[in-house]
């Protein structure tokens, strides 16, 4: 039920994801990563020096990365700026366009591709309609903009739902194992 809004794996955190087996295991090349309560808790302006890292690893193991968010493009731009990335915004997340520019920036196939993000309703749906994997991360903060705050309800009941039937186990640790 409700397939195509799963995703493939759910997880605490982006700091999870073990970067090294994700690309030799999985044969990933390329993540397109949501900003605001992926990366950076959503209004804030800092950047975790954790974070910044956990970028530069990625890029250091030969991993392409790039910020696919709807948030404004100056902020995007921004953040793009310090983890000197690509990044591409404002295309309305789930729409393929958004998705599709993204596999255009990193110059990676479908099947090489990653999406993380923090959103079932624009980044797992929009990762699962393109057939990515979809990797779903707990929101940083609870903060969120007044859309996002009323869709976390349905989400919340539909993770819930998925975890209870056991099609979606929440991964403790590192992924992939």
């Amino acid at each position: 039920m409700f397939k195509i809004l799963r995703p493939k794996v759910y997880i605490n955190s982006v700091y999870n994801v073990d970067l090294i087996k994700l690309k030799k295991i999985k044969k990933i090349k390329g993540i397109m990563v949501d900003l605001d309560n992926t990366l950076v808790a959503w209004g804030e302006k800092e950047v975790s020096p954790k974070i910044i890292d956990w970028v530069k690893e990625a890029k250091k193991i030969g991993l392409k990365i790039c910020i696919v968010s709807n948030t404004n493009s100056k902020r995007a731009a921004e953040f793009a700026k310090i983890f000197n990335i690509p990044y591409h915004s404002k295309y309305f997340k789930p729409f393929s366009i958004a998705f599709n520019n993204g596999l255009k920036i990193l110059d990676t196939k479908k099947s090489e591709t990653v999406v993380i993000g923090d959103q079932i309703f624009t980044d797992v749906l929009g990762g699962n309609r393109l057939k990515l994997l979809t990797i779903l991360v707990t929101p940083i903060v609870k903060k969120d903009s007044i859309g996002t705050f009323l869709q976390r309800n349905i989400e919340k009941i539909l993770i819930s739902f998925w975890l209870k039937r056991g099609t979606l186990k929440k991964e403790i640790g590192n992924w992939p194992k």
